[in-house]
């Protein structure tokens, strides 16, 4: 890491530790002032010290949700890659199966995801598959437009050379189409936390949407919204993790 990435790294960390403490005051003086009963909201400390009190149990619940989520959020993105590949390479097959596609992602996911756990049952495997219909469309509507938008200029060079679809398709139009590709994992990555706590309340499986339903029934609110701000701080750590890797893996995009 250089001197100038390093600088910019902290400057990044320094921002974001001064705005989680303007929110954190701001939580504070709404509470304190509006009067608000703790049952209700709990002031910021009183939730820090539930986490500190519970941090271990909190802990093996995010990372089982995230587990999960990023199992379901790799099958689903190479399931969305092959098919936009498969689909810019027969025109027939995308007119045949993306009606079929579109069908599966206008249902409900509060209705497929007791379906899924007829399927594979309660645990992380419903949790994946949940995910994995959450997260699948965003990735394959990236990835369809990028594959589509590649220089012409360098597809018809290939083909000029004699190049095949399969060799256009890996010269020219996947690396074309890699940042559309992390576009849209950003997007379905927080996706995919959310569809696996949902998948945690409807089965009762392990995870932070069934610790929080588990502590929204005790009434344990300061455990409640701690495991709300760990799901939150997941779900910034995943967007943040693609950003990043979107960016070391295609730096020649930016020269």
């Amino acid at each position: 890491m250089t001197a100038d990435a390093g600088h910019l790294a902290v400057k990044r960390v320094t921002q974001v530790m001064l705005g989680a403490a303007f929110v954190f005051a701001i939580w504070h003086i709404t509470v304190r002032g509006l009067g608000i009963p703790k049952y209700l909201v709990p002031v910021p400390l009183d939730v820090a010290a539930a986490l500190q009190e519970h941090w271990r149990k909190i802990a093996m619940q995010a990372w089982f949700t995230l587990s999960a989520a990023a199992c379901g959020l790799t099958v689903s993105m190479v399931l969305a890659t092959s098919l936009a590949m498969a689909f810019t390479m027969s025109r027939k097959f995308e007119q045949t199966t993306l009606p079929v596609i579109l069908v599966f992602r206008s249902t409900p996911i509060a209705a497929v995801a007791p379906i899924m756990m007829l399927i594979f049952g309660r645990g992380m495997s419903t949790s994946m598959a949940v995910v994995g219909v959450v997260s699948f469309f965003p990735m394959l509507v990236n990835m369809m437009r990028g594959l589509q938008t590649a220089d012409r200029n360098a597809a018809e060079l290939l083909y000029v050379y004699g190049a095949s679809r399969w060799q256009q398709l890996r010269m020219v139009r996947i690396p074309y189409a890699l940042p559309y590709l992390f576009t849209g994992l950003r997007v379905a990555g927080s996706s995919a936390i959310l569809g696996a706590m949902l998948s945690e309340w409807i089965t009762g499986s392990k995870g932070l949407g069934n610790l929080i339903l588990e502590a929204g029934e005790l009434r344990e609110t300061e455990l409640l919204w701690a495991a709300v701000l760990i799901s939150v701080a997941v779900a910034l750590t995943v967007f943040w993790s693609t950003s990043a890797a979107e960016k070391r893996l295609l730096r020649w995009t930016q020269r």
